[in-house]
């Protein structure tokens, strides 16, 4: 038998219990890591709108088992063999994202207003090359150091050590045990889970790309758009910096017109989806 063990211990798992908010938003998340997993196993890649379907279920069956005392630990069987192949991908991922928290030091979280004004800066000097967005698909941003199946992984993990990261856990502990093929513990606290965090949120823009997009949904509030691209109609979310670049193309979601412009694709854990990952406009053509 292969499976899964989720063991909290500490503040958090008083008298070897914990709080259904606690165990819901653990179960949730942990499901969703294993979803994203078989998703790439599934159809060799992974992008950011894939879904699950029903048939696809008995692929992630994870069979829950009696909890048991020392501190609260749940574990989670299975006998299929794919299962235990998403098992094993899961660990590949969470254990890179843990091999960079051994390294001394973390880079700065990047300042994305900075990043825009220097590569608008670049551009305007023609030392930066702008890719087309085929060019994009073909050969991906430099800054792109790993599949987006890893970014989201981890992101789902990150959500889980977000319990133990929360002040109303005080002193508390978790481990991800994960038994696929072969068997891997992680085990955090609140410094090692802020850490986790730090680096799978890692995030810059990558180097001009030119597109070509209607827009369907404009927001001013956060300063975002819904665009749809015209080379293969996918979706994905435009960001501006300020309100001036926003005012920019207001008109071309007024009159349904095609929009043309210049975007830096938002990279975050060294990931980006070139179908729908986030894009931050940068200027119009």
């Amino acid at each position: 038998m292969s499976g899964v063990q989720i063991h909290f211990d500490g503040d958090i798992a008083q008298n070897h219990q914990v709080s259904l908010r606690t165990l819901g938003k653990t179960l949730t998340h942990l499901q969703s890591t294993f979803d994203r997993a078989y998703l790439e196993l599934h159809h060799g890649n992974l992008w950011k709108y894939a879904k699950m379907h029903h048939s696809y279920y008995d692929a992630v069956e994870l069979l829950v088992q009696e909890p048991r005392e020392g501190g609260y630990i749940l574990d989670f069987l299975t006998s299929n063999p794919i299962t235990r192949r998403v098992i094993d991908r899961v660990a590949e991922a969470v254990n890179s994202a843990c091999e960079q928290m051994q390294q001394a030091g973390l880079q700065n979280a990047h300042n994305i207003k900075q990043s825009i004004d220097t590569k608008l800066a670049q551009i305007d000097a023609g030392v930066v090359p702008i890719k087309s967005y085929d060019n994009l698909l073909q050969n991906p941003d430099g800054a792109i150091t790993r599949k987006y199946a890893d970014r989201a992984i981890v992101r789902e993990v990150d959500q889980i050590l977000s319990i133990i990261r929360s002040s109303h856990s005080g002193d508390s502990t978790f481990e991800l045990e994960l038994n696929g093929t072969v068997s891997q513990k992680f085990e955090f606290n609140k410094a090692k889970a802020n850490t986790f965090h730090k680096i799978v949120t890692n995030k810059q823009i990558g180097d001009p790309v030119a597109y070509k997009a209607n827009i369907s949904v404009m927001d001013r509030h956060n300063l975002t758009a819904r665009i749809v691209n015209k080379v293969n109609g996918s979706i994905a979310t435009l960001h501006f910096i300020n309100e001036d670049m926003f005012q920019e193309v207001i008109s071309y979601f007024d009159h349904k017109t095609e929009l043309s412009f210049l975007g830096a694709p938002y990279i975050e854990y060294g990931a980006f989806d070139p179908l729908s990952g986030d894009i931050y406009y940068l200027r119009l053509i």
